[in-house]
């Protein structure tokens, strides 16, 4: 007789992989929201990606995380 272990692994897999589409569609949502409210009232579309930072960006953040320059 075979017995019952608990979920198969496929069910965990599966319930797994729909957790983290949920968590995704939450943080996508969270960030709409975000841009609603950060162009509100405005007549321009919601704009939900954002570009990428430029290197200008990249260096000022590299330099935050490092203590910043010395004087």
């Amino acid at each position: 007789m075979e017995r019952n272990n608990g979920p198969r692994v496929d069910d965990q897999v599966a319930n797994k992989a729909e957790d983290r589409n949920q968590k995704i569609e939450k943080e996508r949502d969270r960030a709409l929201d975000k841009a609603l409210e950060e162009t509100f009232p405005g007549s321009d579309p919601v704009n939900v990606t954002q570009p990428p930072k430029s290197q200008q960006e990249r260096r000022n953040e590299k330099s935050d995380r490092s203590g910043g320059r010395s004087a």
